[in-house]
């Protein structure tokens, strides 16, 4: 081999071996004895880079967090909802410029003004959903999976009926962004009437088993968990407590998808395909959706401004298109953020209360682009 091949090598060798030790480093803070944990999984070019798990899955049992673990996805749900209504779409079943009453006749005549598109942008007006069922959640909503279930557990359904009865909107469709879990929930609603299937079975069906996603599930109101499921934690007066079930655990659309960061990979990797959709519906995804009067929208819900495409943040840091989505219900914090021109992505999954998740996985990028 030539000298300058030889040094290329053992310098790929040194590099690689110093993302190792900064990654290692990164994550050394959140380790600890008996306590909840992370899985997080670094990927560059269509392969895993590096990798780790630690913590507990359940304190009681001291079940240890892998990387074939569950967790409750939370809001990196809508990522899963918007490829179903981009597959119906393909299928001819429906358009995004097909306005909401032509599938929720329910709803007052302001459902005239609402797109699909706008659900998916996040621009339609509709009411927060939680506010109206459930009102401020106290520090009691959330509280150990093991004992008693609440004396009421919404369901999706249920939601769609509470907000087809509003008389009006928060503002008029299309005229800004405002993060809308009340809008990914009409459209899990939408797969449903728009498929003839349930909301899980479609996902199963179109996403999950054509990808050998075999560890992804949706949990909806027949309450069938998956079987690694993580608990979810939260520290309080310097103990962890369980803070898995809440009555709001078995909507789905905005949340309610459990998956294991092994099956997050092939999710990342079909994103770089055809296997669902065609690379024109897939761009749709990953472009900045806009207001009706054109102009492109932007949001502050990260630390840095960017648009939102179809179950996807849209941004750009230095110079590279950026792609992301995080999750945040009870103990649950999950992130994830794709760098496809790089072939870089990060996934982190968690079960405890831990905020620092996004700034983790931007850094994970950081290290790795060095």
């Amino acid at each position: 081999m030539k000298a300058a091949a030889v040094f290329a090598v053992l310098a790929f060798g040194v590099q690689a071996e110093t993302i190792e030790a900064r990654l290692n480093a990164l994550f050394a803070p959140y380790r600890e004895n008996e306590a909840p944990g992370m899985v997080a999984m670094l990927i560059r070019d269509g392969g895993v880079a590096w990798q780790t798990a630690f913590g507990l899955a359940d304190l009681e049992t001291h079940r240890p967090v892998t990387p074939d673990t569950q967790f409750e996805l939370a809001s990196m749900t809508k990522q899963f909802t918007a490829m179903a209504i981009m597959i119906l779409f393909e299928q001819g079943k429906l358009k995004f410029d097909d306005t909401l009453d032509k599938y929720c006749p329910e709803f007052p005549a302001y459902a005239r003004k609402i797109h699909i598109r706008d659900l998916l942008h996040h621009v339609s007006g509709l009411p927060d959903y939680e506010v109206l069922m459930v009102g401020k959640i106290g520090e009691d909503f959330f509280r150990s999976s093991k004992g008693p279930p609440a004396p009421h557990e919404f369901t999706s359904a249920e939601v769609l009926r509470t907000l087809s009865l509003q008389p009006k909107l928060e503002f008029a469709p299309g005229s800004r962004f405002e993060y809308s879990n009340s809008g990914y929930e009409v459209l899990g609603q939408i797969v449903e009437r728009v498929s003839g299937k349930r909301y899980a079975e479609f996902l199963k069906e179109k996403v999950f088993d054509p990808l050998g996603m075999q560890d992804t599930l949706v949990l909806d109101e027949r309450k069938h968990a998956g079987p690694r499921l993580a608990l979810a934690y939260r520290k309080h007066k310097g103990k962890w407590e369980d803070i898995s079930y809440s009555s709001e655990n078995y909507e789905y659309g905005d949340g309610g998808v459990e998956s294991t960061v092994k099956d997050l990979v092939k999710w990342d990797q079909a994103l770089y395909t055809s296997k669902l959709v065609r690379p024109g519906t897939l761009h749709l995804a990953f472009t900045p959706g806009r207001t009706h009067d054109g102009k492109v929208i932007e949001t502050h819900f990260f630390t840095h401004p960017s648009g939102y495409g179809f179950g996807w943040f849209v941004s750009s840091e230095n110079g590279f298109a950026v792609f992301e989505h995080g999750g945040d219900w009870a103990g649950y914090r999950t992130h994830m953020i794709r760098v496809p021109s790089r072939q870089l992505t990060a996934i982190i999954l968690a079960n405890s209360s831990n905020n620092d998740v996004e700034r983790i996985a931007h850094q994970m990028i950081e290290i790795a682009r060095q």
